[in-house]
Parts: structure tokens; C-alpha cells; sequence
């Protein structure tokens, strides 16, 4: 199911070719060249998510994320650059991440800035002492994680 590439098959042909998530781990300044050139543009996902959910009663709020975050990327006109989505991972939502960005690339094109750690063929956020900690077994999921 998931593919991991190395950063040097990265390239244009390949973003516009997959309608995959693909998951940056790694930090190169070539692959912003890459994916602004695509025409994806960047979205910082936690300030808008926060202000929508915060106008929810705090009883029900957890229901809205999952829908609250496809509606917000998918309203972009453009394929997007996530960032900035470490809210997601927050215990109380119960969100699977990585199928809810799969969910995301069946309506647009998206790219994702990893803001964890690759570990063997695992995306993994935040320690495992921490209640936010996910761990993720990219071979579960039709995902392509660049490193």
C-alpha cells in the first residue's frame, strides 16, 4: 500500500501524475521549489481550524473536526501544501491523521510537511510518553512518504 521514495524521485511529473497524500519527511529547499512550481499552495491548518471550532459548543465540538478540516482544504481552489496541522493529533478528537488525509487526496491534490518523525516505515508524532503520540505504519495506508 504506501510507498517511501527517496527525495531524488521527487519531481513535478510526479505530483502532477498521483492523486496519493504525499508526505514530506525531510526538509529539503528543493521540494518547496518543486510543489510551489505545481501550483500547490500552503495552508497552516490549526489558527482557521481553531477559530471554526471554537464557535462550537464545547459538549459537541469533537464531532466537527473531521468534517471541519476536509471542508476547509477542499474549499481551496488550488492543490494544497499542509502545515501546521498539529491539532489533529490532539487525544480528544480520536482522529486517524494519515486516513483522513487519504480522505482529503480523494477530492484534491495535498501534500503534507511531516511535522514528526519517519522511523523504519512509521510516521510517528510526539513521544510515546505524551497522550498525543500516534504512531503509523505507512504500509496501512495509500500514502507516498518522501525522505
Amino acid at each position: 500500500m504506501g510507498t517511501i521514495i527517496k527525495s531524488s524521485q521527487f519531481n513535478k511529473k510526479m505530483l502532477d501524475k498521483t492523486n496519493l497524500p504525499i508526505v514530506i519527511c525531510s526538509d529539503l529547499p528543493r521540494f518547496n521549489k518543486i510543489i510551489f512550481e505545481s501550483g500547490f499552495k500552503e495552508l497552516s491548518l490549526n489558527k482557521i481550524l481553531v477559530e471554526i471550532l471554537v464557535k462550537k459548543d464545547t459538549e459537541t465540538r469533537t464531532q466537527f473536526v473531521y468534517e471541519e478540516v476536509i471542508k476547509i482544504i477542499t474549499s481551496k481552489q488550488s492543490p494544497v501544501l499542509l502545515t501546521d496541522y498539529e491539532i489533529l493529533f490532539d487525544p480528544r478528537y480520536n482522529i486517524d491523521v494519515i486516513r483522513l488525509f487519504y480522505e482529503i487526496s480523494r477530492r484534491t491534490k495535498i501534500v503534507i510537511k511531516w511535522c514528526g518523525m519517519l522511523e523504519d516505515d512509521r510516521l510517528v508524532y510526539a513521544n510515546p510518553v505524551f497522550k498525543d503520540f500516534h504512531s503509523y505504519n505507512i504500509h496501512d495506508y495509500d500514502i507516498i512518504c518522501v525522505i
